[in-house]
């Protein structure tokens, strides 16, 4: 089961929108980076809480002819999300849908990018996410998780503190985090190892977490 936010929708979307924006505008740039180069198609936020990623996407020239779908667990998040996609005029290109991240309600090979920022940390079962995010790739998509790390230097550490504690949110808890290494750790008894990539910044705010790129292999 995918642990639900503790805040409230309106409350974690302030928090998204203030504290985490240096971060959603790393996440929305690198998928828009990654996805250049690809026919549209159809791609899931996983965990995407109030959806914010996915209205930013819907919203950029790359993803022309694309359509989202923000997916999270807990239905008052999404709720929330709902006025500004109505606002936007959004509903035919966004869909909000009730889901698992560790058992995807999504066809084997249906989606040509599946998303997830902040997410990982949250599932009891790491592991399944990730064969489950490969499971719905089609054949050349593209998965991509951005998460914190546990090891994740002080000093940026008391940055991220100090930006949640200006928005009224308090300090993380990393003891819930992954390491850079048992990311890849996951990644390989996962059976990714072959076509997935995790790194990890040296300096600037991305250092503060990770990510985990999969490719999946088009058809020999």
């Amino acid at each position: 089961m995918l642990l639900k936010n503790l805040r409230p929708a309106d409350e974690y979307d302030r928090f998204a929108s203030q504290a985490l924006e240096p971060w959603d505008v790393l996440f929305v740039a690198r998928i828009r980076q990654l996805a250049r180069d690809m026919a549209p198609g159809a791609l899931v936020d996983i965990g995407t809480a109030t959806a914010v990623v996915p209205v930013r996407l819907a919203a950029d020239p790359v993803f022309t002819d694309w359509r989202f779908v923000g997916l999270d667990l807990d239905e008052t998040m999404l709720n929330g999300g709902r006025p500004r996609i109505a606002e936007l005029g959004l509903e035919s290109v966004i869909e909000l849908k009730v889901g698992d991240a560790q058992n995807l309600p999504f066809a084997d090979g249906s989606l040509a990018m599946a998303v997830s920022r902040a997410t990982l940390h949250h599932l009891p079962d790491k592991l399944k996410s990730l064969t489950e995010m490969y499971r719905v790739l089609q054949p050349g998509g593209i998965g991509l998780v951005h998460d914190m790390r546990r090891d994740v230097s002080p000093a940026l550490l008391e940055k991220f503190t100090q930006m949640r504690a200006a928005v009224g949110y308090p300090p993380t808890h990393v003891e819930e985090k992954v390491t850079l290494d048992e990311a890849r750790a996951l990644v390989a008894e996962a059976g990714l190892a072959d076509c997935s990539a995790v790194t990890s910044p040296g300096i600037g705010l991305g250092a503060l977490g990770f990510e985990i790129l999969i490719r999946k292999p088009l058809p020999a």
